[in-house]
């Protein structure tokens, strides 16, 4: 489902942001904010809240049937503020008119790198407004889509008392409920034995 390496593992310790946060905010329905054609791959840009409360900018690719993050950092105050759609039309009409394209790069490192730049953020902040002034809605990445059409079902489940515990002190190490780290244990243990055949 997720792609990660050591590379964008490293982007996202950075910013002081962990894999699991990054996804639990695609889990969470995230809003698409914007999308790029960077040399044939799509760029795709999403802005969610994690159970935490952290509202991140999470920049994500397809890749060989995988979610790949090429990075991620907190949203400043005014990014907070466009998660609105009304403060995002709001902002079409302040936006400076100011042209700026998006560079080519050397490498998924570069490429992280400048989306979380002051440079990359502007391009981001202009093309969203370009976007909404147009009336256009971003798509999204259809893999990010799919993990959030699987409606989650309540259900009652019993663990032993000492299991409990140590989700809970697992889940705090990592910023993330006891509840979602063990539904991401679940899922993450589904995949692992379909792949076994």
């Amino acid at each position: 489902m997720f792609d990660w390496d050591g590379n964008n593992l490293r982007k996202l310790r950075a910013h002081l942001i962990k894999g699991d946060e990054v996804k639990q905010a695609l889990l969470n329905d995230p809003l698409p904010v914007y999308e790029q054609d960077v040399e044939g791959e799509l760029r795709l840009v999403y802005y969610d809240e994690t159970e935490a409360g952290r509202v991140l900018a999470i920049i994500v690719m397809e890749r060989g049937g995988f979610i790949r993050v090429v990075t991620a950092y907190p949203l400043d105050a005014g990014q907070k503020a466009r998660l609105s759609v009304e403060a995002v039309r709001r902002r079409v009409m302040s936006m400076e008119k100011k042209t700026r394209s998006l560079p080519k790069f050397k490498s998924e490192s570069d490429a992280a790198d400048w989306w979380a730049s002051p440079a990359g953020r502007a391009f981001l902040k202009q093309k969203t407004a370009e976007a909404q002034t147009a009336g256009g809605k971003p798509v999204g990445s259809g893999l990010v889509a799919s993990l959030n059409k699987k409606r989650s079902v309540q259900i009652a489940i019993r663990l032993p008392e000492s299991d409990l515990a140590q989700a809970k002190v697992l889940a705090a190490r990592k910023g993330v409920g006891y509840q979602t780290l063990l539904k991401m244990f679940v899922r993450e243990g589904l995949i692992r034995e379909a792949r076994r055949g």
